[in-house]
């Protein structure tokens, strides 16, 4: 099925898809999808987000296009741009998230805001990073092994390797390092334009952190052998502890439980292009229950924040889901479901699809 699909990409494309795009035929219904791993902010990927769907809507062969953001962070997006001061700053703030809706939009076809609430994000955040705390503290108690486990099994579905998924050439293509320069500015001076009083505060807090590891760096140079042993040997069981902490918390947290999220909203658009399933439903956004301070700062290191609730929650307003609603079953057959997100989900989203383990978050 995967080889079907890659040569029916093949044959849109007039060439072999780009090494960031992944084409599989979905197990169950027999959708053709479209995963398009993306730089966020990049140049590359913008234009290879924009080429793909326009591709896919000339050949009459797009349904809908669901990208990773979700209604709070698409809205906070959308109310900045629709400002004067956000007219100023849309080459900024426009993403591979923006452009492919845009591009979905003017073909008349739905777009699927697919990722997790970030206060849902944030909440769990908060949970993790606790559970994670009282798992290391508890070495003889089972926390030690709980945590590997735990870790080990969201490693090894947010993160798998080899023929089907993403390669290293994915990340390393050389038409995008070229263009990464620009994403790394877009980067910070997008939070600054969504979130300025918080994204001033990190920044200073980071200069803070680097003045003091300048006057760290002199001291070390003229204390003893001893004390310098000493000190090297904190700052690396510092960064363990750093490592542990943050590497469960970015697999299980910002990995694999937001792939299932986006892998079940994409599975909700291959029903309806399958004709099994003709439904408006919102999909899997997971509970929103205020996040607090953790989601309001993942929020600055969000690709794409966001507009007003739409009335399905999901799609997003003014987004044409009555044209893949009204088309017949013969118009939906062999229409792609398109996914724009970042890559570092792109292989964890592809396994939960190819080997059938979408849970259901309803």
């Amino acid at each position: 099925d995967d080889v079907a699909a890659a040569a029916a990409a093949a044959a849109i494309n007039d060439g072999p898809a780009a090494p960031q795009i992944i084409d599989l035929i979905e197990p169950t219904t027999g959708t053709p999808v479209r995963i398009i791993g993306t730089m966020h902010y990049n140049p590359t990927s913008i234009r290879q987000v924009q080429n793909s769907i326009d591709d896919l809507a000339s050949a009459d062969m797009l349904g809908s296009v669901v990208v990773e953001s979700c209604e709070i962070r698409w809205n906070k997006t959308m109310e900045i741009l629709a400002t004067p001061r956000g007219k100023l700053l849309e080459p900024v703030l426009t993403s591979e998230m923006k452009a492919a809706s845009d591009r979905a939009t003017a073909a008349g076809r739905p777009v699927v805001l697919g990722d997790q609430l970030i206060d849902a994000t944030g909440k769990r955040l908060g949970e993790e990073f606790k559970a994670t705390l009282r798992d290391l503290a508890s070495p003889l108690g089972g926390g030690w092994g709980r945590y590997y486990q735990e870790l080990t099994e969201a490693a090894e579905m947010a993160l798998p390797t080899g023929p089907g998924y993403l390669s290293p050439l994915s990340f390393f293509d050389p038409r995008l390092l070229i263009a990464a320069p620009v994403s790394f500015a877009k980067y910070p001076l997008s939070f600054l334009a969504r979130n300025p009083l918080s994204t001033a505060l990190v920044l200073s807090a980071l200069a803070g952190l680097t003045v003091l590891d300048n006057q760290n760096a002199a001291s070390f140079a003229d204390a003893s052998v001893q004390d310098q042993v000493s000190s090297l040997a904190f700052s690396f069981a510092f960064a363990a502890l750093e490592f542990a902490i943050l590497g469960r918390i970015m697999v299980r947290v910002l990995l694999a439980e937001r792939n299932e999220v986006i892998a079940k909203n994409i599975l909700d658009q291959c029903r309806i292009y399958s004709g099994g399933d003709d439904t408006t439903s919102s999909g899997s956004r997971g509970e929103s229950s205020g996040g607090g301070f953790l989601s309001k700062l993942l929020e600055l290191f969000s690709p794409e924040p966001a507009v007003t609730e739409g009335e399905d929650g999901a799609y997003l307003p003014g987004s044409a889901l009555s044209a893949a609603l009204s088309d017949t079953d013969n118009d939906r057959e062999g229409k792609y479901v398109v996914a724009v997100l970042g890559m570092a989900h792109a292989n964890g989203i592809v396994k939960l699809l190819k080997e059938e383990r979408v849970p259901s978050l309803d």
